[in-house]
């Protein structure tokens, strides 16, 4: 009796199995491009970096994250008490450098004074003030480039454990379902073998 039409659906599973496994590891190894002559190979990760921090980079600044987001969010904090300690903190500190009794008699009434209208008024103006400071981001910080930058600034092993620990389930099931998929395409090779 020919036993190996009944190996071709083992023989299948495992070479699903094992091409989906290798797969798999070539999105993030190897790290450096290996091969002879014009025939090379690299991991899809270290060799599209920059690609993806680029689009990973515009995808946040267009869709997850932008200036109206951040302008929504600064306007809706109430940043009294941070003015009120920001006033308090300067005019205390103010105090405490003054040696001369009489200067700092004028300081303490001087200030006395101007603290609460200091801080009225830039309660008062707060909206102002962060508009002005959203502007100044708007025209001096590009988050793109520091999203880059920062995406950049992974080593290569830790941007595959950190696709790895978010995606490790799923592309567990990847290799397993080629396993399935080879499985049932010997099965089928088996059928069609036995049947002619």
């Amino acid at each position: 009796m020919n036993f190996i039409p009944y190996l071709f659906p083992i023989v299948g599973a495992a070479i699903g199995y094992f091409t989906n496994d290798i797969a798999i590891r070539m999105l993030f190894r190897p790290h450096r491009p290996i091969g002879i002559g014009q025939f090379k190979i690299q991991g899809l990760l270290p060799k599209r970096r920059n690609d993806i921090a680029e689009s990973v980079a515009a995808t946040v600044e267009k869709e997850l994250i932008s200036m109206q987001d951040l302008s929504g969010v600064l306007y809706d904090i109430d940043f009294s008490s941070a003015i009120d300690k920001i006033v308090d903190i300067h005019f205390d500190s103010a105090n405490n450098k003054e040696k001369k009794e009489l200067f700092s008699k004028i300081n303490l009434t001087i200030n006395a004074f101007m603290r609460p209208r200091i801080k009225k008024s830039l309660n008062e103006n707060k909206d102002e003030l962060i508009h002005e400071f959203i502007q100044e981001i708007e025209r001096n910080v590009d988050f793109k480039e520091i999203i880059v930058r920062n995406i950049e600034d992974y080593s290569l092993d830790q941007m595959e454990d950190i696709v790895m620990s978010v995606s490790s389930r799923e592309l567990r099931y990847i290799t397993i379902i080629g396993g399935v998929l080879g499985f049932l395409v010997g099965l089928i090779q088996m059928i069609i073998y036995l049947i002619i």
